[in-house]
């Protein structure tokens, strides 16, 4: 049976958009550019002077902004049925599906651009367009931070929710896990930019924790280059602590995920943390803050805990509308140590060291929890679950 083919043009897509690929009946991928080329924009290494104070500025940006273009372009095909793009409206002969990470992804996550009203008509514009075939949302938190983030007019909003579809990212498992088991010694997780995902607390939530608990470990994994000294020699003078630089291939992170027990990630910048689903996989709870759709991931008290409302969020949590308050890293980071020098992140601390301190307290609760994560993931992320739900969207759009 001849497959239809879907073209995917840009050159810097994630594996998670690529496994969309992997297991469709009736389409097949067809890439214009080699896949291992969409690995160099993940292997940027900076200094921590660098990344704290770290602008997203060019004169493109600039344009951008005064202007009023959000993220689309002009692209025309000779071949291929169906166009699909990350983030990235079209002006094209083709019908297409967009896959739309949060509320203003497609204004270059740039509320500046999104305020704009040349940016908000070209934008409704080519959403109207009948080539725009599917807007499929990462999380149902980006699908309702869509229409609250932006203004649009009646008939816009009446074209985005008679084009919109849902669908999570496509996370392999390689293989069949066993949920974990309390072994008298539990072994912490963290992996992330240090600072933006909650390492300074970790740290020091795990430093209180080692000293009453022994029988507690951490592995570090980070950019390490973007650590201020005084913390790497820190992290290095107390027990229990490894810290690796992020180097890792996805094999090397399994056997992480599988011989570690909790994960813990009190993210304060995240739209979506992939990483989240690929834990679970293989049976981790997760000690986590409910950062964006992180709740669509984790559910508090059962197969995690989720820290409720820390003081970073930069949208509305009933809404998700999205502030923008911290587009740019510099002005984040800046928030981020202010509130530390204050002492207003010591709860959060006292969060993670509360939830990692429950399960030394009732040791049946990792392997309860480690199961619910599996759970989880079968019932609501398995790869074949979202396969199916992909192709179904694709053929929703070809009408096939």
């Amino acid at each position: 049976m001849k497959k239809h083919k879907i073209i995917l043009f840009q050159k810097y897509l994630r594996s998670h958009i690529l496994n969309f690929g992997k297991n469709l009946k009736k389409f097949e991928f067809f890439l214009a550019f080699k896949e291992e080329s969409t690995k160099k924009l993940y292997q940027r290494i900076t200094t921590f002077e660098n990344e704290t104070n770290r602008k997203k500025t060019g004169f493109v940006s600039w344009i951008r902004r005064i202007v009023g273009i959000p993220n689309f372009r002009l692209k025309f095909f000779s071949n291929g049925e169906l166009v699909f793009t990350y983030g990235c409206l079209l002006f094209t002969n083709k019908p297409y599906c967009v896959y739309i990470e949060n509320g203003i992804s497609i204004y270059k996550y740039d509320s500046v651009i999104a305020k704009n009203p040349i940016a908000k008509a070209i934008t409704s514009f080519l959403i109207k367009r009948k080539q725009c075939k599917k807007l499929i949302f990462m999380s149902e938190t980006a699908q309702k931070s869509f229409l609250s983030s932006v203004k649009y007019s009646k008939k816009t909003i009446a074209a985005i929710k008679s084009k919109s579809a849902q669908c999570y990212p496509l996370i392999m498992r390689k293989s069949d896990p066993s949920a974990k088991k309390f072994s008298g010694q539990i072994k912490l997780l963290f992996t992330g930019t240090f600072y933006m995902k909650g390492g300074i607390e970790v740290v020091n939530a795990f430093e209180k924790l080692k000293k009453k608990y022994p029988n507690f470990s951490l592995t570090i994994i980070t950019q390490i280059q973007a650590l201020a000294k005084k913390d790497l020699e820190r992290i290095k003078n107390i027990e229990g602590i490894d810290i690796f630089n992020a180097k890792f291939n996805i094999d090397q992170m399994n056997e992480f995920y599988r011989t570690h027990d909790i994960f813990i990630l009190p993210s304060y910048r995240d739209s979506f943390g992939m990483i989240l689903v690929e834990v679970m996989s293989l049976g981790m709870p997760v000690i986590a803050t409910d950062q964006y759709a992180t709740s669509e991931m984790i559910t508090n008290g059962y197969n995690g805990f989720l820290y409720p409302n820390h003081p970073l969020k930069d949208y509305d949590p009933e809404t998700f509308k999205i502030f923008g308050k911290y587009y740019q890293p510099k002005d984040f980071y800046s928030k981020l140590f202010k509130l530390q020098k204050e002492g207003k992140m010591k709860t959060i601390e006292s969060f993670l060291y509360d939830s990692a301190e429950k399960f030394i307290i009732d040791p049946e609760l990792l392997g309860k929890f480690s199961n619910n994560s599996l759970e989880m993931y079968d019932k609501k992320f398995h790869y074949n679950l979202i396969s199916n739900r992909i192709e179904s969207i694709f053929k929703d759009a070809l009408s096939v």
